[in-house]
């Protein structure tokens, strides 16, 4: 009927910008190039006696099994002139977040850093986030860079600024034990490889590309379902007793055949009655592609069904809930969150 053939997906990591005063992020990090504060030296009479820039670069990594992450931090002193050249400047930076968060070690380095042009102060802060059983947390972190020159007034002796980017902690897996952080800007994906996941996967895959409502497209990504007994009772309406017209296996055809529905059961998407899906049968050809073929028990495949139904291996079928489950966890997509599917070869 249809063949699966798609392209590779390579992870992308994030990379800081080459963009001053930029942030860069993805769903696990964030990093700031060169937030620039610019200083003014003054005498007790008016008098400009020199300038400084300071440049503030940070990176972080957060964890999605900790609520705690640190932030390696920089600050140099780029431009200098007149006494700022002579004597340098003073440094002190010090963050904090908002909301069930704590910077439990604020400042990268102890007290005031004196810093010559061209020198870097370099250290490391830590946030933690504590939110409660069953909880979210939207947090922002913040900054403030002290400057100090003795025996002149700066103009400038505080540079505030927040990253941009929401950090976003929960405690909703494991029995709401489990605490983790991500950038929750950047919309969480699955990927599935056909080479590991099989039927399973050249289903999703048909699904996805080829019926019409596209779930897990870019356009259409679904949304995750946490309530385990709704998922219960999705996987019984699409694959099991609740569907109106039986998913009739085919062990001759496909061994240890068993019912793979999409969208996931643990998806908002999912649980359609099963008599409206299109039951098809994923199968590895001599070409390497995987081809979909019509179910002869079922009707005839429209392409408008709002759901499929195929013939996979249970092992597969298993393997594939795994791997949705432990992603639901590792990326912290969190209950109504929608999140893509990418099917790989």
């Amino acid at each position: 009927m249809r063949s699966s053939q798609l392209a590779s997906a390579q992870p992308a990591a994030v990379t800081c910008s080459t963009t001053p005063a930029s942030y860069s992020y993805d769903r696990h990090s964030y990093c700031l190039n060169s937030y620039k504060a610019t200083l003014t030296s003054w005498s007790p009479q008016g008098a400009v006696l020199g300038t400084g820039v300071a440049l503030v670069s940070a990176t972080a990594t957060l964890s999605a099994y900790s609520g705690q992450w640190q932030e390696s931090q920089t600050v140099t002193l780029s431009e200098a002139t007149g006494t700022v050249l002579e004597t340098g400047l003073g440094m002190t930076l010090t963050s904090n977040c908002t909301a069930a968060c704590t910077a439990t070690v604020p400042n990268p380095w102890a007290g005031s850093r004196l810093l010559k042009l061209g020198q870097s102060a370099t250290g490391n802060v830590t946030f933690l986030s504590t939110p409660g059983a069953g909880l979210v947390s939207n947090i922002t972190t913040k900054y403030d860079l002290k400057v100090n020159q003795p025996g002149t007034t700066p103009i400038n002796i505080d540079a505030t600024w927040s990253n941009p980017h929401t950090v976003r902690c929960d405690t909703t897996f494991v029995d709401n034990t489990s605490t983790g952080c991500v950038i929750s800007d950047v919309r969480p994906k699955l990927e599935l490889s056909q080479a590991v996941y099989g039927a399973a996967a050249a289903t999703y895959g048909f699904a996805e590309n080829y019926l019409i409502d596209h779930w897990g497209s870019q356009a259409n990504p679904v949304q995750r379902l946490a309530d385990l007994t709704t998922q219960t009772g999705n996987r019984t309406a699409t694959c099991k007793g609740g569907a109106s017209r039986p998913f009739v296996t085919l062990p001759d055809t496909v061994p240890g055949d068993s019912c793979d529905e999409y969208p996931f059961a643990s998806t908002y998407q999912g649980g359609t009655n099963g008599a409206l899906c299109a039951d098809v049968i994923p199968q590895l050809e001599s070409d390497g592609i995987w081809h979909i073929y019509q179910d002869l028990n079922a009707p005839a495949v429209t392409f408008n069904e709002p759901c499929a139904r195929g013939h996979v291996p249970l092992t597969q079928n298993s393997a594939a809930g795994g791997k949705v489950g432990n992603n639901n966890q590792n990326e912290r997509i969190i209950d109504l969150e929608k999140y893509l599917v990418v099917i790989t070869v």
